[in-house]
């Protein structure tokens, strides 16, 4: 049938990197490829399932673009369809569904669709793909799986054991993307602090950013989400001294209460934690940090949760994801009676977000006067100001002479607007 083909994110930057790699096999299959939103003949879910409501949102999402696309072919791909092969009969409207564990299955799939033809398609860069999924940054994939067993995590399930991708390969096309025009480039993947250690590396996240940096010139990297004992001195080192990495990390908390910790299988205690953070903030002065709280885990008592709320305080974050257990299938803690009332879980998630909204408007008052770097993402059509990321990840809107999506714009901070900042272009 060949055609048109277009893929739907739902989920992580892994799954963003992901996606873009559905639109290369699809271009090479011999579709054309278009944005979200366009007319389709092949629609491509890629889900996930970290939580009940990424499985609920997967199954609505799969509703609304067969009734937007009534003649379209859907496919269901991703996290969701490989951990929730059974959810396939409540979702009738999906016409594949497909696991993400056979890496040949999708592509034959495409390939199958598009008529089986022999002659191939057009090769789709890094750069381009990611353009088409409305990305103005490179999220580029060094690792896949995970060898945690955090007890309420159902993620290893779907991705499997961790496996680092090939330094040579990764480098090759960081190289290609700057060179295509790219100047972010977003490190990703599930146990991205892990990385190398598949093959006996002790610091091989840090030995490929020093690589990466050493290859390229123009661009920028940055990192997503550290573990908290990943966060190794030469890792700390690198973003102490290297200008073009993004002074921004993620490093996941969970609970801040050294008696659900270990329940929930973390490795680390809440000093620990801390003393990572602290470490981080004096050694890259303005770094920005973020991490993510679940709240009202099986066990977890209004005082695991207020010593939750305490490091939280002590530590130099700047935003939470925070979010309510929900207990998974296959999972340690879906065994366990969940004796945190839904009321109560959501009293704690409240206090979390009202936390995060503090910390981020302080974080952003203290920005006021400088000059950021900003990858631009969009320009708005209405108002003709252009919006993108920092390198301390905060949203910018700004004004200037119009500039390509991609773009690193130097941009004088004049006030924060809401729950981003508002600055000139200098």
């Amino acid at each position: 049938m060949r055609g048109r083909l277009s893929v739907v994110t739902v989920g992580c930057k892994a799954n963003f990197a992901d996606s873009a790699t559905i639109l290369t096999h699809a271009a090479r299959a011999g579709f054309e490829v278009v944005e979200g939103g366009a007319p389709a003949d092949v629609l491509v879910i890629n889900s996930c399932t970290v939580t009940r409501r990424a499985d609920r949102d997967c199954r609505a999402l799969a509703r609304r673009l067969r009734r937007e696309h009534p003649g379209a072919v859907l496919v269901m791909t991703g996290c969701f369809a490989e951990t929730s092969p059974d959810a396939r009969s409540s979702v009738p409207e999906v016409d594949h569904w497909l696991g993400i564990r056979e890496p040949s299955a999708l592509p034959g799939l495409l390939r199958s669709l598009a008529g089986g033809a022999t002659s191939p398609g057009e090769d789709l860069s890094d750069v381009a793909a990611d353009r088409l999924l409305g990305h103005s940054r490179v999220f580029l994939k060094i690792q896949d799986g995970c060898d945690a067993a955090c007890a309420y995590c159902v993620v290893p399930k779907a991705r499997g054991a961790g496996r680092s991708l090939p330094r040579r390969e990764i480098m090759e096309r960081a190289v290609r993307a700057e060179n295509d025009g790219a100047r972010e480039i977003v490190l990703t993947g599930i146990h991205s602090g892990r990385y190398g250690v598949d093959r006996g590396d002790r610091d091989g996240l840090a030995e490929l950013v020093e690589a990466l940096l050493d290859a390229t010139s123009r661009c920028r990297f940055r990192l997503g989400s550290v573990e908290p004992l990943e966060v190794t001195s030469a890792l700390v080192s690198i973003l102490s001294r290297q200008g073009r990495l993004c002074p921004h990390l993620h490093v996941p908390l969970q609970s801040g209460s050294d008696r659900v910790l270990p329940r929930m299988r973390r490795p680390y205690t809440a000093r620990q934690y801390r003393e990572r953070l602290v470490l981080l903030a004096v050694e890259v002065p303005g770094i920005r940090l973020g991490a993510d709280v679940i709240a009202g885990f099986p066990g977890e008592t209004r005082d695991d949760f207020e010593e939750t709320m305490r490091l939280i305080r002590d530590t130099p974050l700047s935003y939470l994801h925070a979010f309510p257990y929900s207990s998974r299938p296959g999972t340690e803690s879906a065994g366990w009676a969940d004796d945190v009332i839904a009321a109560e879980k959501t009293r704690r998630v409240a206090r979390l977000r009202a936390a995060d909204a503090a910390m981020r408007r302080e974080y952003l008052g203290r920005q006021v006067g400088k000059t950021l770097i900003v990858a631009v993402s969009a320009k708005d059509p209405k108002s003709g100001e252009m919006r993108g990321i920092a390198e301390n990840y905060a949203e910018v809107v700004f004004r200037t002479a119009f500039r390509a999506r991609g773009d690193l714009v130097p941009v004088r901070i004049d006030a924060v607007r809401g729950d981003h900042l508002e600055g000139t272009a200098v």
